[in-house]
């Protein structure tokens, strides 16, 4: 494949430790940058990632480069315009009808790299120095983004992605497909989880447990905002504490999810799944509707577990229950609720997929040592979780791709239920945290 600049852009260099930057200039590239297109033209459609070379084929890189056509005239009336809002509104930006969510690359690379025929590569500024492109299909039906581990690196990449005019995804579905920890009541290694609720449970003040008195009768150091005891309801609320997201489409992912034949995973899952005396931790994966927990702290154990799962159903007023746990989905969806404001995205078509990587806490065998379960016990979950991300997402994939012009395309999921935050943001009144919290007066 050739690779030639486009035309009419700015260019822009490439990180050093770009892998594709390095790998082309081993292969004899000369010139190597990332072009940013200001141009009309309608056939050069987005900005992707283009190279100049002294070699006329780079057979292993092609996939991740095409070439622009630049001979046609450009349009004035393709050159878009600007909304209320002062965002610009591109005529020819891809549209997507699935956009998966990862949050790291072994997420990726096994199963949708592996799996699905990604042709393009197309870099948004503002994404992961690590991760920086969206891929997509040859007809861009379908594309997938890496956020980056931990709140601040999903916030900011999803961030980025809504507002960017190389895309429109004011009618694209989201699958968030990521690996988590699990409740072993309730899950095992390999399960699929579909969250109603992500609730993000760190966000507490927290006293070193040592420092607390005997006489508090306290579990742990963390209590909420403004509140006298560790599961006493929050009385100052920040406002991404808890989301909900569409039960209906939930429904929908679920059960096209259950007919997906799962990967069991190795000799080994079996055994330490049958160091548990109960189920379903002891059995087969199988797939699960529960929520989420989202925190930095990558926590562990009986009392956390135990406290968290309490908290979540105080906060929620016993609406949501916990069974996995990671550190993205709540930025995730604080980042795409304020997109939907603008008309950007539709908060109404975002689906959580979490499958289990490890138990949140021991077997009765090791549940005195948490500090050893945790660094020196190998659980060998994370292989089987990351192959049911896929054998478990592929048929929601192919459902609305198959389905778009009579069902996801025209809504035929949307809900009258409230979806949202604590505030309210969206409109009507949340029936989780404090119900219909008042935004704050300026």
């Amino acid at each position: 494949m050739k690779f030639s600049k486009l035309a009419l852009g700015t260019t822009l260099g490439l990180a050093a430790a770009n892998p594709v930057k390095e790998a082309l200039a081993k292969r004899g590239a000369v010139t190597l940058t990332s072009t940013i297109t200001t141009s009309c033209d309608p056939s050069t459609k987005s900005t992707e990632t283009a190279w100049s070379t002294s070699t006329e084929t780079v057979e292993s890189l092609s996939t991740y480069t095409r070439t622009i056509p630049d001979t046609a005239e450009p349009s004035s009336d393709a050159c878009g315009t600007i909304d209320q809002y002062g965002l610009y509104k591109n005529p020819n930006a891809h549209k997507p009808k699935v956009m998966i969510v990862s949050m790291f690359g072994y997420e990726s690379i096994t199963t949708w790299y592996n799996n699905m025929e990604f042709v393009h590569n197309i870099t948004v500024p503002g994404l992961s120095p690590l991760f920086p492109w969206v891929h997509c299909t040859a007809d861009y039906e379908v594309c997938q983004f890496i956020t980056g581990e931990s709140e601040i690196n999903a916030a900011a990449t999803v961030t980025a992605i809504t507002l960017s005019p190389l895309f429109d995804l004011s009618e694209t579905y989201f699958l968030i497909g990521g690996i988590a920890g699990g409740e072993p009541t309730l899950t095992t290694l390999g399960s699929v989880t579909f969250a109603e609720y992500a609730v993000q449970v760190a966000l507490e003040h927290q006293i070193d447990s040592k420092e607390v008195l005997p006489k508090y009768n306290w579990t742990t150091g963390y209590f909420p905002y403004d509140a006298a005891d560790p599961l006493a309801f929050p009385e100052e609320w920040y406002g991404t504490e808890i989301f909900r997201v569409n039960p209906v489409l939930r429904d929908r992912a679920f059960d096209l999810a259950s007919t997906a034949e799962l990967a069991n995973g190795t000799d080994g899952n079996a055994e330490f799944r049958a160091l548990y005396d109960y189920a379903p931790a002891n059995e087969l994966p199988g797939v699960v509707k529960c929520d989420v927990l989202t925190s930095d702290t990558y926590w562990t154990g009986d009392i956390l577990s135990f406290y968290f799962g309490n908290l979540t159903q105080v906060m929620t007023n016993g609406s949501a229950t916990y069974c996995s746990t990671a550190q993205e989905d709540n930025a995730t969806l604080e980042s795409m609720m304020r997109a939907h404001l603008f008309g950007l995205v539709d908060y109404s078509r975002i689906i959580i997929m979490r499958t289990i990587s490890d138990f949140a806490r021991a077997p009765p065998s090791l549940e005195n040592d948490t500090v050893h379960f945790f660094n020196e016990v190998s659980q060998g979950g994370s292989k089987v979780a990351v192959e049911n991300i896929y054998r478990a997402g592929k048929p929601i994939v192919d459902d609305i791709l198959l389905n778009w012009d009579e069902l996801y395309g025209v809504g035929a999921f949307a809900t009258n239920e409230y979806l949202g935050d604590v505030f309210g943001t969206l409109g009507g009144t949340p029936t989780f945290g404090a119900g219909a919290i008042s935004m704050p007066e300026a």
